[in-house]
């Protein structure tokens, strides 16, 4: 049997491989986009307003 048609192992796009490449960028996406958005507050306090 090839390693390839083992069904215990998942594929690239398997839907638990995509559930944990969303997951994991949204752990990191989501206090980006928080720490972005505060930044650019500052700059509009700092610069514009």
């Amino acid at each position: 049997m090839s390693p390839m048609s083992n069904p215990a192992q998942s594929s690239p796009g398997s839907p638990s491989n995509t559930t944990r490449l969303v997951v994991a960028w949204g752990l990191v996406g989501i206090p980006l986009a928080y720490g972005v958005s505060q930044t650019l507050q500052k700059v509009v306090m700092l610069f514009g307003g």
